[in-house]
């Protein structure tokens, strides 16, 4: 009798790690890798993030993903999303998931035989680059693993400017991987699907340093003959994290 198997590894963090992270692979050279995105050069920052990406999998002995234009749309949708909604999370407002995105994006099918993944991340100024969003992901072992995953062949990189309750400056990423088999034997299986779920932990912090991003503004001078004078309020650099435990659905044996 005819088996599906069908797993989703749903996982997230932030480029706040990125502060301890140790550089590891990603240290080689990706043109573009230290960009703070911005509207002009979000194709580049997309690129550097694979590259990036790849250099960890090499070093590991794994080959290279490849980015795939039906995983990069529901990607890029996804990021932009998160900003518009003002949400940071694998399950939008209306309930839908990875696997639904991935569903109605024509990248899987219900019935089919496949496996995915999904990291997402925020970041502002220094935080929000290529190498900062890896670097977090990298020091994170549930993210690291899906970066790691030796099945997965594809990505989509949705990179976007804004982050979920400031779309004034950072920047947003969501990255979907995926593996699809369209090999009927191997898709062949049998037995009622066993989820297995675990819970979702969510932090927010606050990045103190160096000036992340400053606003001039006049302050009126006190005494005769003084001119106004300009004054920097800076504001910090905020990033936030949220990680999943791996969630999966296979068919009982």
């Amino acid at each position: 009798m005819p088996s599906r198997r069908r797993a989703v590894t749903l996982l997230a963090t932030v480029a706040a790690l990125a502060l301890s992270a140790p550089a590891g692979a990603q240290a080689a050279d990706c043109p573009g890798a230290d960009l703070v995105p911005a509207a002009g050069n979000l194709p580049q920052v997309g690129q550097a993030t694979l590259c990036l990406l790849n250099n960890e999998r090499a070093a590991q002995g794994l080959r290279p993903v490849a980015e795939a234009p039906r995983l990069t749309q529901p990607s890029q949708a996804y990021s932009a999303r998160m900003v518009a909604e003002n949400f940071f999370a694998h399950e939008a407002p209306d309930g839908s998931t990875l696997v639904d995105r991935l569903t109605a994006a024509g990248y899987i099918a219900p019935d089919g035989d496949w496996t995915v993944g999904e990291n997402i991340a925020w970041g502002q100024a220094g935080l929000s680059t290529p190498r900062s969003i890896m670097a977090a992901w990298m020091a994170s072992p549930g993210h690291r693993r899906n970066i790691l995953t030796g099945e997965f062949t594809e990505i989509g990189l949705g990179v976007v400017t804004g982050t979920p309750g400031d779309t004034s400056w950072g920047a947003t990423y969501t990255t979907d991987f995926g593996a699809v088999r369209h090999d009927a034997v191997a898709a062949a299986a049998s037995g009622t699907p066993k989820a297995r779920r675990a819970a979702t932990r969510c932090t927010a912090a606050a990045v103190r340093g160096r000036a992340a991003k400053a606003t001039k503004a006049t302050k009126a001078s006190k005494g005769r003959g003084k001119a106004a004078r300009a004054r920097k309020t800076v504001k910090a650099k905020r990033a936030a994290s949220c990680a999943a435990a791996p969630s999966a659905r296979r068919p009982a044996r």
